[in-house]
């Protein structure tokens, strides 16, 4: 890619900034959100430390998990990018409680579809620059490396060890869990292919 490390740093960013807040949008909808996400959700409920500072909790138990995978090789830059989407996420959080106060079904129902697209927008910007991925992406390749498995079934691993550890720490398992499932990835994808043509 044709591009130098501040323009890479700047998508980047920008992409982990516009990705956060769709993930808040979907949390606020409350009709169910992404696997670690409703993790993340349901031991702010439980404990009360911010949704975002667990997020960054359990990059590093994924780091650690990785590492055994990998038999002792252990990317901690990855936490940097967990940080930084753990502090976003918590500072989304934080505006949208003050700004929307509408809370009826239809109203949830459109913060789950903005979250959705928006999520899928910024994914595709962070993804193009390349650089460190997310504690949980890492995790997942290990997985696909240390048992030879496609990267379609690593993430429907890790995720279904989500959403299991979300049933038991009673996170947000709902409609948008679903929706989130099939629609993220192909949305993400074609948004990534058209972004990526005009960045080159």
């Amino acid at each position: 890619m044709n591009l130098d490390i501040k323009k890479r740093l700047s998508i980047f960013l920008l992409g982990a900034f516009i990705l956060t807040l769709g993930v808040s949008l979907i949390i606020k909808g409350d009709l169910g959100a992404g696997s670690w996400d409703s993790v993340n959700v349901g031991l702010y409920n439980k404990i009360g430390l911010s949704i975002g500072t667990f997020a960054f909790i359990i990059a590093i138990f994924m780091v650690i998990i990785a590492g055994i995978l990998r038999k002792g090789k252990f990317n901690f830059y990855t936490l940097i990018t967990a940080f930084i989407l753990g502090y976003l996420t918590d500072f989304w959080i934080f505006i949208l409680n003050k700004l929307l106060t509408f809370n009826n079904i239809y109203i949830r129902i459109l913060y789950l579809l903005c979250g959705i697209v928006i999520l899928s927008f910024g994914l595709a910007l962070y993804l193009i620059p390349n650089l460190a991925p997310n504690s949980l992406d890492d995790c997942m390749m290990a997985f696909r490396e240390r048992f030879n498995l496609g990267v379609g079934i690593s993430k429907v691993i890790t995720d279904t060890i989500g959403i299991i550890i979300a049933f038991i720490v009673s996170g947000p398992i709902g409609l948008g869990t679903i929706l989130i499932t099939f629609s993220v990835g192909p949305l993400t994808n074609i948004i990534y292919n058209k972004l990526s043509n005009k960045l080159y």
